[in-house]
């Protein structure tokens, strides 16, 4: 079960939510189901190297990559980016598999950096 609440109001009005609550299973875009233990992560070493294996161009998948492009999907969808969630997840896997996303990871790690350098 899903809830999307959106402000409605125009830039500078008072804010307005609509409220909407529907049903969606993920096994419908081929995002099996996992069990917690699937999804733990370790220290922060362990889990920097494990968010930037799920980061990584190409079609490997396992249950934190499918859980990234399950919530990416469906903030592309609740932000207006695409007209259904299966549209997002479309676009989330494709953003994966292309390796854009572990380049961005990297600009932001590299400009971090320099900024912590300062």
């Amino acid at each position: 079960t899903i809830l999307e609440i959106k402000n409605t109001a125009a830039p500078g009005e008072p804010r307005v939510y609509e409220e909407k609550t529907f049903e969606f299973d993920p096994e419908s875009v081929d995002i099996p189901r996992c069990e917690l233990i699937d999804l733990k992560g370790g220290g922060p070493e362990e889990n920097a190297e494990k968010f930037r294996a799920v980061l990584q161009g190409g079609d490997h998948t396992d249950a934190k990559r499918d859980s990234i492009v399950l919530n990416a999907g469906v903030g592309c969808y609740v932000y207006g980016l695409t007209e259904t969630i299966e549209e997002g997840i479309a676009l989330a896997r494709k953003t994966l598999i292309s390796g854009k996303a572990a380049e961005l990871i990297e600009e932001w790690v590299e400009t971090s950096q320099k900024i912590a350098a300062e």
